[in-house]
């Protein structure tokens, strides 16, 4: 029992000073636990939405306020479709309700008076939401009428729900393409981090730092030979999606490659912070689980909408990179080339792209202390 204590003890005092064990125990715990009970929400609520009513009518402001006025859609006026179009386009909103010009006329008549709703569909699940969401808004609003005017038949209205950029509401065309995003996070993070800190480990990057080789040229080599096999993966990654599991591509080739290697210099930067701040395996391999992959799943919009997180889980995101390159991988396969979306996420990206290189050049040493 004497020897068992001392050995005890020896583990204590071992624990205590590794840091990783204590990530382990309660970092990693707290952060799992966090985004589970505050982020992933799957009850979908404050949906982005537009409105676009074809004329002015007193007649239907009430119904306007209902749509206006609901918990789970967060709907924005637009003046006309076109305008409703391309934001739903840009993805700036998730669906468009058209209250069109002869709906009052028809409201009372033999035929139903239609209300248009169209879904972006590249997420099928959200796209049956948003039309149940809008068609339990009508019904609510229908019973309100009947129950203010004293009307002894209900209203005979319509709601069409029109699907765009995927009208089958097929769920890989969704996962398939984001999971790409997700797959490169983890494998750009991996290559760099577990693989750099490797070299600490062995003594290799103590090597190089004794040569004639600046900092910048070994960033930069490793940087590239990582990208190239990365890429690769990509690659293979989209001729599975496209070849092999029939996921429609709509977009440029070349302008997916384009993104997709900002993407995932994006990752490798990540990496690279985590194998040069831990300089250990285990240590790395954790650190990119807890604040690389786990992020990319959760935190993206990727299987969660991010408009239904609390506000302070979406400032979170604003630092998540796959936030930027699934709308753009989602387009592509889906959608074609929307270029203001491109243009605007691969801004972001690069942003990512400069401060992650500048922040690994300074946290590098350039000789060995």
């Amino acid at each position: 029992m004497k020897i068992i204590r001392a050995l005890v003890k020896k583990e204590f005092f071992q624990i205590i000073r590794d840091p990783s064990s204590i990530l382990i125990a309660f970092i990693l715990p707290f952060v799992l636990l966090t985004i589970f009970a505050v982020a992933i929400n799957l009850d979908n609520n404050q949906i982005k939405a537009g409105l676009v009513v074809e004329g002015d009518f007193q007649q239907i402001n009430s119904l306007t306020a209902q749509f206006e006025g609901t918990d789970y859609l967060n709907i924005t006026r637009y003046p006309d479709r076109p305008s409703a179009v391309q934001a739903l386009v840009r993805g700036d909103i998730k669906a468009f309700v058209v209250i069109p010009v002869d709906f009052t006329k028809q409201l009372n008549g033999v035929s139903p008076s239609p209300i248009q709703v169209v879904t972006d569909a590249s997420d099928p699940n959200m796209a049956l939401f948003i039309s149940s969401y809008a068609q339990g808004v009508v019904t609510t609003w229908t019973q309100a009428q009947l129950y203010q005017y004293g009307q002894t038949a209900p209203f005979q209205i319509q709601v069409l729900p029109t699907v765009w950029f995927n009208p089958e509401l097929k769920s890989k065309y969704f996962i398939l393409p984001g999971s790409i995003a997700v797959i490169m996070t983890l494998i750009g993070m991996i290559l760099t981090a577990l693989v750099i800190a490797r070299e600490w480990e062995r003594g290799t990057m103590e090597a190089l730092l004794t040569t004639r080789a600046g900092k910048l040229d070994i960033l930069v080599s490793k940087y590239i030979s990582y990208y190239a096999l990365a890429i690769l993966s990509s690659a293979f990654c989209s001729f599975l999606c496209i070849a092999v599991y029939d996921v429609p591509f709509r977009g440029s080739y070349l302008i997916y490659f384009g993104v997709s290697s900002l993407f995932i210099l994006t990752a490798l930067g990540q990496g690279f912070i985590v194998s040069t701040l831990a300089k250990n395996q285990f240590l790395a391999a954790i650190t990119s689980a807890s604040f690389g992959f786990l992020p990319a799943v959760m935190l993206s919009g990727f299987l969660f909408e991010i408009a239904s997180m609390p506000k302070w889980v979406q400032l979170i995101t604003y630092v998540v990179p796959a936030r930027y390159f699934i709308p753009q991988i989602n387009s592509l396969f889906l959608a074609g080339n929307i270029v203001p979306l491109l243009i605007t996420q691969s801004l972001y990206l690069i942003g990512f792209n400069v401060v992650l290189f500048t922040f690994i050049y300074r946290v590098t040493p350039e000789r060995l202390e």
